[in-house]
Parts: C-alpha cells; structure tokens; sequence
C-alpha cells in the first residue's frame, strides 16, 4: 500500500501494523509470524501500538502459543495477559449493569436494542474481554423516545443536559445519560442527517435475540446487516470530525470477516441506495480494504464492490497527510451525502455548533 506510513490522523499513530493484525486477526498464524521474523511490525512498534489504542487484551489469547512466545518479550505478552483479565472485569461489571438496566426495561414493556457492548464483543471479537467498553448503547423506538427520556430521568434517576428534545432530535441521533455509575448513550436512531432514509421499521423487524453470557438474558440485537451498516456510518461520522480511532476500524473489519461469505452483497448495496447511503458505504468499506491490506480477506465484498458504480475512495484524503485537511474535511462531506450541496451546506454549518451543546 502507497502512503500508508504517512497517516497523519493522530489517533491512528501506528497504523501501519494494521495489514499484519488483519492476518492475526484472520488466524493466519503463519503470515503473521512471518510479519514478526521480518519486523513488519518489530516487537516494539507492536508493543506501542498495542498500548496507544488499549489492544492488549484483544493481542494476549491471540498470540498466546509457543510460537509467539518466541518472537514477543515475556514482559509484553504479561502486560497483554493482565490488561486481558483488567478488561474482562471491567466488561463483566458492564454486563451486570447492563442486566439490571435491560430488566427495568423489561418490567415497564420497553423495548431497546443493544448496539456495540457485550453482544459486539462475543459475536465478533470471540469473548467478552477482547473489546474495551466504557458505555452502555441502547436504541429506542424514535416515536417513543422522548417519553423513555423521562421515564429514564425521573424513576431510573439518569442525568442528561437539560435542551429540549425536540431541538436535539431533529440534529442528532441520541442522547447521553449517566447515573449510579453507569453511563448509557440513548439512540432513537442509527444516524441521522436530512439525506438519510434509513429504513427503521426493517431495522426492528430484523432484530436479533442475544443471551447476555452467565446472566441469561435475552435480549434484542441489530442484526449483521444492520450492525456492519453502523459500524461504517460511525468510521464516517468520526472520520469527519478527525476523530477516527483504530477501535472503530477493528470493530468493521472483524463484522466483516464473520458475514464476508454469509452476506447478500447484492441486496445489502440495493438497500443502501434506497436508503441514501451508497456512496458513505461504498467509500468506508474502499478505506477499510485498503488500510488493512484486505482484499485477499474479504473476498465476497470485494467482488461485489467490483460489479458496483466505479468510485475513488474519498476517506484516504482525509487520512493520509494533506495540506488543508479541513477543506478536505468539507469536501468529503459534501462528495458522500447523497442530496443538493445546496441544502448539506446550510445543514453543516447550523447544525455543527450545537451538536456541539449536544
């Protein structure tokens, strides 16, 4: 890959190991192995990547087998192992909040589904332990929310800040909450921007059921479709605001890898054109591919994208260095939002400061 070693987005210092964890991440051990013999990365590089985006506990059970062990300094591979039980304590006390929070939803016939949290780590990262969560995600049916607002406030005696919904869901998607300890970041829903349609009754209607590991609950969860649909519009979002991190493209391309040959390619990008969202996609799942050296991997999306309408990836502009990177930032919104720039403009400027309050 051309450039990939000038990443000038400081929360993506490193990310030229990137190609060598997608074949760790791929379990091909041997490539992986190869990549460490070679220094690409060097134990080091690795160690400091590892410890700028808190990928110990997703790096120890991957490399934990005599053949790492010897490549990797035992030092490391014990700070992996301990930042590994750190995280399965902190997500396990999560769990449990999140056990309590879902049964007083329950007991009121609420209904929510769980974006990201436990449900993200054991369905696609393997155990609980090997993703860092500090929030619990939940959204809500949008023509309810405002009344689960108050309930959570006033009988569940949640914080928030004090502007009206009404102003707030008209320019952002959700809300966040915190009380006893906990954090919760309320959707109503996925997205929101004046050119987007995404489809909220097939969202629901194809909700998955999740067992919450050791506590029993069943509890609804977007589907794969719809959790890989997420996960790109978040890699924009955050792209756009220069806030990118490496989590969100760990979370992509680890839901890309367990749906790559079980996905309907043709109708996922069918459905993303009617809900405005072709281009955004198209252009994060060309970043992806091209950041971790992916092809060979995701073969399914990549002939797919292949038989899709011919585009240059837009994000790389955004990431590799530039020399007015905020005039690229403009710019990349305006190229991907599927509507007049007449109107995306306007948008973008009233509404970028207050999402700010938000």
């Amino acid at each position: 890959m051309t450039g990939i070693g000038h990443l000038h987005c400081k929360p993506l210092e490193g990310i030229s190991a990137l190609p060598w964890l997608a074949q760790l991440l791929a379990n091909n051990v041997d490539t992986a192995v190869y990549g460490l013999d070679r220094g690409t990365p060097t134990a080091e590089q690795l160690a400091q990547f590892a410890a700028t985006h808190h990928l110990g506990s997703l790096l120890w059970p991957r490399t934990d087998s005599i053949r790492f062990r010897n490549i990797l300094p035992e030092t490391l591979r014990n700070q992996w192992q301990q930042a590994y039980v750190r995280q399965w304590l902190a997500n396990s006390n999560l769990a449990r909040d999140l056990h309590r929070l879902h049964q007083a939803f329950v007991r009121t016939g609420k209904s929510c589904i769980l974006l990201k949290g436990p449900y993200l780590a054991e369905r696609y990262y393997g155990d609980l332990a090997q993703r860092r969560f500090e929030d619990i995600d939940l959204l809500v049916p949008s023509q309810s929310a405002k009344s689960y607002l108050r309930w959570l406030k006033n009988d569940l005696k949640f914080l928030s800040p004090m502007l009206l919904h009404s102003l707030r869901s008209h320019l952002t998607h959700g809300q966040v909450l915190s009380g006893k300890g906990l954090t919760v970041d309320l959707h109503w829903a996925l997205r929101l921007h004046p050119s987007y349609a995404i489809d909220e009754p097939r969202v629901w209607q194809t909700r998955q059921v999740f067992t919450l590991p050791e506590l029993g609950d069943k509890i609804d969860v977007l589907d794969d479709e719809y959790t890989l649909v997420l996960a790109l519009l978040e890699i924009f979002d955050d792209l756009s605001r220069l806030e990118l991190t490496v989590k969100d493209l760990i979370d992509a391309f680890l839901i890309l890898r367990a749906v790559d040959h079980s996905m309907d390619w043709q109708g996922f990008f069918a459905r993303r054109k009617s809900e405005h969202l072709y281009r955004i996609t198209i252009d994060v799942l060309l970043l992806i591919l091209e950041l971790f050296d992916a092809h060979d991997l995701l073969q399914g999306v990549v002939l797919e994208l292949e038989t899709q309408d011919p585009v240059e990836c837009q994000g790389l502009n955004i990431v590799l260095r530039s020399a007015n990177r905020w005039r690229a930032l403009w710019s990349y919104r305006l190229a991907l939002y599927e509507m007049s720039r007449w109107v995306t403009l306007p948008h973008l400027l009233f509404s970028a400061p207050l999402r700010v309050l938000l």
